[in-house]
């Protein structure tokens, strides 16, 4: 498992189980615009890998996932737009935490949720109200020499053997091909 396996596994998990429905990417360019809300942005953009010892690659790897989900709501006849922004949000965040915390492929992949963060934010500078919940988890997971290996052999296509010998005399050179 790597920090692309993890991210894969939370996209599977969240599409078609929150507010943002299919609309969950990854990888995909941020800027987003009315007609894509509710939508999710999830991307990996830290990995930390701590040795487990010196003989061979053994890692105890914590990898953040950052979701970003992105709501847009209009003023009613009570000007409730900010009130109704945040709901939306706070819906996302308990609809994020049970599709990712529940996703059995995600949990069987990694040794546990350490840490999990999110925060909410509102604004009313376009013609509505969007708002922004960004929820990270650090997902920790074992990263041995199965994660880094086969390493791609050089390829060997003769073997040539040289019997050294004392000075003025010729060395014979015997070559062998390994190839069928």
């Amino acid at each position: 498992m790597n920090a692309s396996g993890i991210r894969l596994l939370v996209v599977s998990a969240l599409k078609g189980q929150t507010l943002a429905e299919e609309r969950v990417y990854s990888p995909r360019d941020w800027p987003t615009t009315s007609p894509d809300y509710p939508v999710l942005l999830v991307q990996t953009p830290y990995d930390e890998k701590q040795s487990m010892g010196r003989n061979a690659p053994q890692f105890t790897t914590v990898t953040t996932i950052r979701i970003s989900g992105r709501v847009e709501e209009f003023d009613g006849e009570e000007l409730d737009g900010a009130a109704r922004a945040e709901t939306a949000l706070e819906d996302l965040r308990e609809q994020i935490d049970r599709s990712v915390i529940n996703s059995y492929e995600l949990t069987r992949n990694i040794q546990q949720f350490k840490n999990i963060r999110s925060s909410i934010d509102v604004s009313a500078d376009g013609e509505g109200h969007t708002g922004q919940i960004t929820y990270e988890i650090d997902a920790e997971y074992f990263q041995g020499p199965d994660d880094f290996y086969p390493i791609t052999p050089t390829t060997i296509d003769e073997m040539v053997i040289t019997v050294s010998m004392p000075d003025g005399t010729t060395e014979p050179v015997v070559v062998v091909p390994l190839k069928e």
